[in-house]
């Protein structure tokens, strides 16, 4: 492991993620993702969508900023699936939310961090594409290609 996994590693432990719209991998690669909303002038229907922009590491995102963490909170809910453990919680702001897979002795495979969707509060796997929910929103990540991700509004 390089000092990033490394760090990358420890500070899940601890109990952070990067605090950006985006997806950790423990391998140090990062997709800085962009979260973006239209509005249907025919009808008012508001879409939310999110798009992967860039991938980095985190040396040099550190090079930038280092105050880069966020503290979260994984709340009850935590489930296995295909041999590893999905959990899911909110960031130290409340406003923010995360889903991450461990593997089974809880060492970090990805996290996906997102600043605009509030705590997430239910996870589960439907047609295996895990979905989250918060009060108002549904996230929808494909797991063979992570920087998918559909956003829909719950109303």
């Amino acid at each position: 492991m390089n000092d990033s996994q490394i760090k990358i590693q420890d500070k899940w432990k601890k109990g952070f993620v990067l605090g950006y719209d985006c997806i950790t991998y423990a391998n140090d690669e990062i997709v800085i993702g962009s979260v973006y909303r239209t509005k249907n002038s025919n009808n008012g229907e508001i879409k939310q969508s999110w798009i992967p922009k860039c991938d980095t590491q985190l040396e040099k995102i550190e090079k930038y900023n280092n105050d880069i963490w966020v503290e979260c909170e994984i709340y009850n809910g935590s489930f296995e699936f295909e041999n590893q453990k999905i959990v899911f919680g909110d960031g130290e702001m409340g406003n923010e939310g995360f889903i991450a897979s461990t593997k089974l002795n809880g060492e970090l495979n990805w996290s996906i961090f997102f600043t605009f969707s509030n705590p997430i509060f239910k996870a589960e796997v439907i047609n295996n594409l895990p979905i989250c929910n918060n009060s108002d929103t549904k996230i929808t990540i494909d797991l063979n290609e992570l920087t998918n991700i559909k956003i829909d509004e719950i109303f």
